[in-house]
């Protein structure tokens, strides 16, 4: 027999009851590092679909806005001078939940779109007035105001706005 196959044929094999231990541990360990890896994506998913329906249920149940009525009359009009259209509103949040601001998408009768973000709290049962102007040229008379409600949900540093909770007004009058 040639050296070279006698090399080979003096050493043992590994016996199957160390190899299968060795491919148990190996399994194991491999487990625990995938685990702490995906620990960490499953949480921030866990705290995102937390926060998301936290917001969901506080826009829901602690925050309903609506037009102030003064004397019969909803408190919502305009005013066109020169090339400045005003926007004046008064909302009322007759829910529980303070409102932290709003963000507000005027729609004029030639289909212009104006949108503003407008910081101002109105806690539970409290009344605001907003007042816009609209500098643009040829922007028409004001046919639609949408009041999008924002609230501070726990988890979150920013106002999360409140989109199924808007306040669509389509009937808005002249300043007197």
């Amino acid at each position: 027999m040639p050296k070279k196959f006698r090399l080979f044929s003096s050493k043992r094999a590994v016996s199957p009851l160390i190899a299968t231990v060795l491919l148990i541990a190996f399994a194991v360990a491999l487990g625990a590092v995938v685990m702490n890896w995906g620990k960490g994506y499953v949480q921030s998913q866990a705290i995102q679909v937390e926060t998301k329906s936290n917001a969901q249920l506080s826009c829901q149940s602690d925050v309903e806005l609506s037009i102030y009525i003064l004397n019969g009359r909803p408190k919502v009009c305009y005013e066109i001078d020169g090339g400045v259209t005003t926007l004046r509103a008064m909302l009322k949040n007759d829910g529980t939940g303070t409102v932290e601001g709003f963000s507000v998408s005027v729609i004029s009768d030639t289909d212009e779109v104006f949108a503003q973000e407008v910081d101002k709290l109105v806690p539970g049962g409290g009344v605001t007035k907003v007042e816009l102007e609209i500098d643009q040229d040829d922007f028409g008379i004001i046919s639609q105001v949408d009041f999008t409600p924002k609230i501070l949900v726990a988890g979150v540093q920013k106002p999360v706005l409140c989109s199924k909770n808007v306040l669509s007004v389509d009937e808005i009058y002249e300043c007197e």
